[in-house]
């Protein structure tokens, strides 16, 4: 695909603008409008659209804390109650990454093998509750200590 050499359109700037204060990276954005990276890196690292980029990037991000506030105070007990066992420790899960890097602190790591394998034999311990399977329930390795 041949790359155009004529300056970026007025309709361009505002789109790569747009796209890059909502995460899309200077390559992504060229390959889209068909121009070539330099072009979109040179236009995008000029101090008053940096400035814009940023402006633009609180006020996505101002809407996003609106729609998730929202969201989250609607969820009633009602709503928790009948969520599936897997929609409850996802959730459970992003809520206490959310809530660490509220507090500035480093969300801590788990070991995901272990923790699908606790999610496996919860299901299984239902099913074995509900008479639909007989099993026998391993003892689950703890998880090594992080460095």
């Amino acid at each position: 695909m041949m790359k155009t050499r004529s300056p970026l359109s007025d309709e361009e700037k505002e789109r790569a603008k747009v796209l890059n204060a909502s995460g899309k990276s200077p390559n992504y954005i060229a390959k889209g409008m068909g121009r070539s990276h330099h072009t979109l890196q040179k236009f995008l690292d000029k101090p008053d659209v940096r400035e814009q980029v940023s402006i633009q990037r609180e006020e996505l991000a101002g809407m996003f804390d609106n729609i998730t506030y929202r969201i989250v105070k609607s969820v009633t007990e009602k709503d928790i109650a009948k969520a599936s066992l897997q929609q409850k420790l996802v959730s459970a899960g992003i809520a206490t990454d959310k809530a660490s890097l509220l507090r500035n602190e480093l969300p801590q790591t788990i070991n995901v093998a272990a923790f699908l394998d606790l999610i496996e034999l919860i299901r299984d311990e239902h099913k074995r509750r509900d008479g639909l399977v007989t099993i026998e329930v391993p003892a689950l390795p703890l998880p090594a200590e992080s460095q």
